[in-house]
């Protein structure tokens, strides 16, 4: 699955940033986009780099764009590879929404977290509305614990879990403020009082302290807190990246 697979080296590349407060969405794209990239040059394919795309319009709503699009041209690839590549889940067309949550850009003030909630249902409602098929996938990264940026819902706790879960969201029941949120006014009427059913697989990194880690002297700080729950200034980053899944 080459989108996961680039997914799992975004933790790698977080490492080597020199300065985490001036990281913004628009970069966290461009890293995602390279990662694919370089998954595609792993594999001994760098002459698809043309395919990955930002920036590209919805095929059922020109107006709205995803964050990246990656195109696999078939007539490019030796069959032996697009049968494995079939059975292990990869798309024709793969579109991908991107949300950084970081203080550089969403600073925790009044109001902010159901804005912050209302912007990730927009991404995937556009995902499950405006593309009829291919591999969907939202990915979110936090520089602190989720709640930090999202309101308390119980089907946070599945959309942000490791593993495959219908996550029902009842629009009927959030507040004003998260559906005043999503920009798009199609998308609002859309939903409008309805229960939308989500089929996701999920994948997480998140920051972890266990015994006989690999650790050197800078780390200590980090490890303390994250037993203790003490803040640190070093940003504690956690990546989500969800898969909307739909079948014949």
């Amino acid at each position: 699955m080459l989108v996961e697979s680039a997914f799992y080296k975004l933790s790698d590349y977080f490492q080597s940033v020199e300065s985490p407060g001036e990281l913004y969405e628009s970069q966290l794209s461009f890293i995602f986009a390279v990662a694919i990239f370089q998954e595609f040059q792993a594999r001994g394919f760098s002459h698809l780099l043309p395919y990955i795309q930002v920036n590209r319009p919805y095929p059922r709503k020109q107006q709205r764009k995803a964050d990246i699009f990656v195109k696999i041209p078939k007539s490019k690839l030796p069959p032996e590879i697009l049968h494995r590549w079939s059975a292990s889940g990869v798309c024709e067309e793969n579109w991908i929404e991107v949300k950084f949550f970081s203080w550089a850009e969403r600073g925790e003030k009044p109001g902010s977290k159901p804005r912050n909630l209302g912007e990730v249902l927009e991404d995937l409602l556009r995902l499950k509305f405006y593309v009829s098929e291919g591999g969907k996938y939202l990915l979110l990264v936090f520089n602190r614990k989720p709640q930090y940026y999202l309101p308390r819902r119980n089907y946070l706790n599945y959309l942000l879990k490791p593993g495959r879960d219908l996550v029902k969201i009842d629009f009927s029941e959030e507040p004003k403020t998260v559906v005043d949120s999503i920009c798009d006014e199609n998308l609002r009427n859309m939903v409008d009082g309805k229960t939308i059913e989500f089929d996701l697989q999920k994948f997480s990194i998140e920051p972890m302290a266990v015994k006989g880690l690999l650790t050197s002297p800078a780390f200590e700080p980090l490890k303390r807190s994250m037993k203790s729950g003490t803040a640190v200034s070093e940003p504690e980053y956690f990546f989500y990246l969800l898969r909307i899944l739909e079948f014949y």
